[in-house]
């Protein structure tokens, strides 16, 4: 449910409109709609969770890589730390 209501604040609807959206699953308030204040106190912890643990609320966009696409210099370093790295399954035989 938060998820859905950040994805909604991201695309601008109001927090007011938000909540006549969600309904609550749970507890003594089941079937209700959430407040605006519990809305935005659950969506300002959300945002101050994602800056605590340095993640974004949402994925970013990334480009998809095609196998005929030349490497980047960061994917060739990246690489080559990887295949300098023993095998973990190597590792367990010894």
């Amino acid at each position: 449910m938060l998820t859905f209501a950040v994805a909604l604040k991201d695309k601008g609807v109001p927090v007011a409109e938000i909540a006549k959206k969600l309904t609550i699953k749970t507890g003594k308030n089941a079937g209700k709609h959430p407040s605006v204040a519990s809305l935005y106190r659950a969506l300002a912890e959300a945002e101050a969770a994602a800056v605590d643990d340095g993640l974004p609320l949402r994925p970013k966009h990334v480009r998809i890589r095609r196998p005929e696409d030349p490497l980047t210099h960061e994917e060739i370093d990246l690489r080559e730390q990887l295949q300098s790295q023993p095998h973990p399954s190597m590792e367990i035989r010894s």
